[in-house]
């Protein structure tokens, strides 16, 4: 049932915590994160594994508060039945919308750019290492892909999230029972030791190659950070949940997410940690990191197998971002359009083009660097005043219900 209350619309609060909405928003989830920085092993090496034994265990505490600030766009979008990213959060921002929305749109503006600029230039390597593609003929392929799943709305990009994450969480854990197996006595004796890297990689807001002896301090900052840029892909996840009735599911699709991404995650850096610190000092290994893990295993089918991953990781990753940007621009073009599929597919042929280009023309310096910032800005944009306000909004809507 929905009720419409001063212009609000306020929805039932039983129903089911797992349904196929809040099981599909749960992959897209995981599947945004697990882009090709997860599945190369790189983010995990730099932000969590190579500080030392607690840094593997950071990511729980790293997805609580992601799946906290997620659920508050979830349920403030459900409740007010606005799925577009700068719709929803000037009901959740409330008085402040005035400055955080523009501030939440350029953070994920920033991001969806670097993110999906990255994955067409790794799809185009990939297509030309595996398929013997020129490298342009394999990003126009990603292209097409992306759009494709795109311009069919929330139901396909849920369903797509399903069926990739499913491969991907066959392929990785292949990886994980294999690596666990064969490296557990070196994890086992790394973690009896307490070690902790005694030149772990500094946390610094600008970056830099300085180092630190390993300390609980720097390696929380560095997973508050991870936090902080992660929560930028907000505005996917919550249009991917447009059509969710109840509380239950928004809260439901965010356990279920934070489940799949903690132990997988935690998973991977326990793998990598074995490795500490031949696999944070030598250059090659350091650079693919995952990669480095899977050929010790030596298992012919990773051969084809983890490629594989890899490109689905780049297709899910890019879906995520660009789905958020096509609702974000859907209502302001093409107004008059009949045609809805097609106004979907100019506008993410466009931002795909403006994702390209910033990689072509030299811009992603520029792009990347503010990326480099958005990990600590948008605690003070999006976390912390989704928080503070949008759980008070959430609340307030509640009681209006009540009454």
């Amino acid at each position: 049932m929905t009720l419409i209350i001063g212009g609000v619309f306020i929805m039932k609060k039983d129903g089911k915590f797992l349904t196929s909405i809040s099981v599909g928003v749960a992959t897209v989830w995981f599947s945004t994160h697990c882009g090709a920085g997860f599945a190369s092993g790189t983010q995990e090496l730099q932000y969590f594994a190579n500080h030392g034994w607690f840094g593997v265990f950071l990511p729980i505490l790293t997805f609580i508060i992601i799946a906290v600030t997620y659920y508050v766009a979830l349920e403030t979008a459900r409740q007010t039945d606005r799925w577009s990213y700068d719709a929803w959060s000037k009901e959740a921002y409330g008085g402040l919308s005035k400055v955080l929305t523009p501030a939440l749109d350029i953070s994920v503006i920033i991001t969806t750019i670097a993110a999906t600029a990255a994955t067409i230039a790794t799809g185009g390597l990939l297509g030309k290492q595996y398929l013997g593609l020129p490298v342009f003929v394999g990003s126009l392929l990603m292209f097409v892909i992306i759009t494709l799943l795109v311009i069919f709305g929330e139901n396909v990009v849920r369903k797509n999230a399903m069926v990739m994450t499913a491969v991907i969480l066959i392929i990785i854990s292949i990886v994980l029972v294999a690596g666990l197996i064969k490296f557990a006595p070196q994890i086992s004796k790394l973690m009896s030791e307490r070690y902790v890297n005694p030149n772990a990689t500094k946390w610094s807001i600008s970056g830099g190659d300085k180092t630190v002896p390993g300390n609980f301090g720097n390696a929380l900052m560095w997973a508050l950070t991870y936090a902080g840029f992660q929560v930028a892909a907000i505005g996917g996840i919550t249009s991917s949940f447009k059509g969710g009735l109840y509380k239950k599911e928004a809260k439901g699709a965010m356990i279920l997410g934070a489940i799949m991404n903690i132990i997988m995650l935690v998973g991977i850096c326990l793998l990598i940690f074995s490795g500490m610190p031949e696999i944070y000092t030598d250059q090659t290994a350091r650079t693919l990191p995952t990669i480095y893990i899977v050929n010790q295993l030596h298992i012919k089918s990773l051969a084809v197998l983890y490629p594989m991953l890899l490109f689905l990781a780049l297709i899910t990753t890019a879906v995520g971002f660009v789905f958020g940007m096509v609702q974000r621009i859907d209502p302001y073009v093409m107004k008059d359009t009949k045609k809805p599929l097609l106004k979907k597919s100019v506008i993410s042929v466009l931002v795909l083009g403006v994702c390209y280009a910033v990689s072509k023309l030299g811009l992603m310096v520029i792009v990347t660097t503010a990326y480099r910032y958005l990990g600590i800005v948008n605690w003070f944009i999006i976390i912390l005043p989704l928080w503070i306000i949008g759980f008070k909004k959430i609340k307030e809507r509640d009681n209006q219900s009540l009454n």
